[in-house]
């Protein structure tokens, strides 16, 4: 045991004096050991072939340390030979040769340890990465400079190549435009212009290496996808660009591209619009193509093969409103149409017109009875058609609708009007009646002198027609004559008179009307106001502004004499007119009458009414009892001074909303 713990001791004392000797030689060879560095390094060069080039490399090293020089990483270049001795600034210089590469020269001076390398007669076979190294000794750190390059440039000597494809292209089917640059190094820009304006997309752009001159290619592809016209004729032109440091080299190459594309038409018009009937509309037809396009004018899809000018005069009328003529260009590449709608102005032609009378049954559902009106009207520009009731419109579009018409007092005069812009209006009255008892309207003309019209409307046959002048009924004389003609559904009577003869020369009003019967009843027309004057419109003069001056009302029960007695108690709704000097008065009576019985085979009278009341359709009166509940009547006209109708009048109405 005794001797074991002896060897034991032994051994821990030899290996600490071992550590500490190898510890205090470490540390003596640390402090001995010293930084080399590079002082000046290669620089990046760039060079045309067959130049001599030369990489500084000046060190601070131990006298025993090794410079060496790296290429493309590779720093075992090989052993050197001397070549020869040179003194450069009272310095010696060593120049060697590195023996596997014979261009490489390396210059060393030992006093200022420069150790530049050299290479004469450069080729691209020298292009990379140079680094010049201090390799490490016992007692220095080794020291490496920066990496730099090696670059050969080649400028093109020569403009690129242009490669088109067969000529002319073909719209429809793609084609290929090649642009190669001269071999240089680097390789050289390449840009594509069409007409001047250069070509940014689309392109594609590669590079080669040319296996002759080891310098790069630049290829630039474009691809024309479809031909078309915007092609024809073109320059297209490659430019060439090489630029190195300052200095620019540019060489572009140009050629002409040709397209067979399909025909282009348009027409032209040589007219003053809008077009209008009893004209005549000359149109052009241009084209273009290539190959040069025949020419075909077509009307309504129908070949005109026997027009082959480029001009066409078509004579307008009605009936080639709305029809198309049109223009075709073909060429060996395709077919192209081009057309246009005439759209020629027209007057309105009316083709459904809405009858004279329309008759309603408001408790009959029956087929006959009509649920609508149409007026269809022919033009161009469309018309416009509304319906009105008394002037105040009511509907618009070329169908009325009569399911609207519900009760009795909606009967009465309605009128359409067709507006086309650019032609006069047309206007037509027609009357609404529903079946029970007449609908007269009593007027006097202003074609005819002396004369007065009674029109009676009605569902069945008329039983009579009196005239009556201040109540008292008219008979046939040397002074007045009165003649009826009927119609379907209206009996038209007329009055002649002699106006000094059958008018008393005092100032009395005096009241015309008109009374008519069938199987429903009777029904007299308004009271139409007779003066002294021979003249259509009777004046009446203000005594002074104070004066009140009232309307006239007249009921069933009453006679003439008694309302004229009852003028002052009553009062005006209607302030509108009171600046006038005219007094129209409308009055009602129910007085039963003797008349004519109804024929309906006579359309005489009604077309010469129906003519008179679309030249002149004023001074109507019109009346229907239908608003009328036991014989209550509110005021009918204010005082006024003159008054003037303007179509059939309607019933009118007061401030406080009753219907007269």
């Amino acid at each position: 045991m005794i001797g074991i713990y002896h060897f034991q001791l032994s051994l821990s004392i030899f290996v600490y004096l071992t550590t500490s000797i190898v510890h205090t030689l470490g540390k003596r060879i640390d402090m001995d050991r010293m930084d080399q560095k590079i002082l000046i390094g290669p620089k990046h060069i760039t060079t045309s072939p067959g130049a001599t080039v030369q990489f500084p490399c000046v060190v601070s090293k131990q006298s025993n340390a090794i410079v060496t020089w790296c290429w493309n990483d590779f720093c075992t270049l090989g052993k050197t030979q001397f070549l020869h001795r040179e003194t450069i600034q009272n310095d010696v210089v060593n120049i060697y040769q590195y023996t596997a590469y014979p261009r490489f020269r390396l210059a060393v001076n030992e006093r200022l340890n420069h150790y530049n390398l050299s290479i004469i007669h450069v080729s691209n076979k020298d292009e990379g990465i140079f680094q010049c190294q201090v390799q490490r000794t016992m007692n220095a750190n080794e020291a490496r400079s920066e990496r730099v390059h090696l670059t050969l440039i080649a400028p093109p000597i020569d403009q690129p190549r242009l490669i088109l494809p067969s000529m002319p292209l073909r719209q429809g089917i793609s084609a290929n435009i090649t642009c190669l640059s001269s071999p240089s190094k680097p390789a050289a820009i390449l840009n594509l212009y069409k007409n001047d304006e250069l070509i940014d997309e689309l392109s594609t752009i590669s590079y080669e290496l040319d296996s002759n001159t080891n310098r790069n290619i630049t290829k630039l592809i474009y691809t024309i996808n479809d031909p078309d016209s915007s092609w024809n004729n073109i320059v297209i032109k490659c430019k060439q660009i090489y630029k190195i440091e300052k200095k620019i080299s540019k060489f572009d190459v140009a050629a002409k591209i040709h397209v067979h594309y399909k025909p282009k038409a348009r027409l032209e018009s040589q007219n003053r619009y809008p077009l209008t009937i009893n004209s005549t509309a000359t149109f052009r037809c241009i084209v273009h193509g290539n190959p040069e396009p025949k020419l075909r004018w077509f009307a309504n899809s129908m070949d005109l093969t026997s027009l082959t000018s480029s001009t066409i005069n078509i004579p307008l009328s009605k009936h080639v409103h709305n029809h198309s003529i049109g223009c075709t260009a073909m060429n060996s590449v395709g077919t192209t149409n081009t057309s246009i709608r005439l759209l020629i102005r027209y007057p309105p032609v009316i083709i459904v017109r809405p009858p004279k009378v329309v008759v309603l049954d408001l408790h009959s559902k029956s087929s006959s009875n009509p649920r609508v009106l149409r007026c269809i009207v022919d033009s161009y520009p469309r018309a416009n058609i509304t319906w009105y009731r008394y002037g105040e419109m009511i509907a618009e579009g070329s169908i009325f609708n009569l399911e609207n018409i519900t009760k009795r007092d909606q009967q009465g005069i309605y009128s359409y009007r067709i507006d086309t812009d650019g032609y006069e209006t047309i206007k037509n009255d027609f009357v609404l009646y529903i079946k029970g008892k007449p609908l007269i309207y009593i007027q006097e003309s202003k074609q005819f002198s002396h004369l007065f019209v009674c029109e009676i409307y009605s569902s069945s046959p008329i039983l009579s027609i009196t005239w009556k002048l201040n109540d008292q009924p008219i008979q046939s004389n040397d002074q007045l004559s009165t003649s009826t003609i009927c119609d379907a559904n209206v009996c038209t009577s007329k009055l002649l008179y002699d106006y000094r003869k059958i008018v008393p020369s005092s100032q009395t009003l005096n009241h015309l009307s008109c009374i008519g019967e069938n199987e429903y009843g009777i029904e007299q027309s308004r009271l139409y106001q007779l003066n002294t004057s021979d003249a259509k419109r009777i004046r009446r003069r203000h005594a002074n502004s104070k004066t009140k001056k009232l309307p006239l009302v007249f009921d069933e029960h009453y006679s003439i004499n008694e309302l004229l007695k009852e003028v002052g108690s009553m009062k005006t709704c209607n302030t509108s007119l009171n600046n006038t000097d005219q007094l129209s008065l409308k009055m009602e009576s129910a007085d039963h009458l003797l008349t004519k019985l109804f024929n309906k085979n006579t359309k005489q009278f009604l077309d010469t009414l129906s003519s008179e009341s679309s030249t002149n359709s004023s001074s109507f009166h019109s009346k229907s009892t239908a608003t009328i509940s036991n014989h209550e009547y509110s005021p009918r006209l204010t005082e006024t001074a003159e008054f003037t109708y303007f179509g059939r009048s309607p019933l009118y109405s007061c401030q406080d909303g009753m219907n007269v």
